[in-house]
């Protein structure tokens, strides 16, 4: 895998969005992993995406390529909410590198 990429979406992308992909991007930080959070509507979702996190209200009903990996949450502002994530993106950085 050359870059991770890690897409947040929400339904409007706006305030979710923006505040969850805050709360993941200073998790990544502290943790020092280097990966790109990207923000986008549910029905904007780019190809190539590898990970997609979002509300899980949203995210259970999208229908997404089968390569991209899924992270429903449901505490978007709780820093341990992306831990399942967090384990996943090291364990990939530490396989591709």
């Amino acid at each position: 895998m050359d870059a991770i990429n890690i897409i947040f979406v929400c339904e409007s992308g706006l305030v979710s969005s923006v505040m969850g992909a805050k709360v993941l991007r200073d998790r990544l930080q502290k943790e020092r992993l280097h990966v790109t959070v990207e923000m986008c509507r549910a029905k904007e979702i780019p190809r190539g995406t590898n990970f997609l996190i979002g509300p899980r209200q949203i995210v259970s009903h999208l229908q997404l390529d089968s390569a991209c990996r899924v992270f429903a949450v449901d505490h978007l502002l709780a820093a341990a909410s992306y831990d399942d994530l967090i384990d996943t993106i090291r364990n990939e950085l530490m396989q591709s590198g």
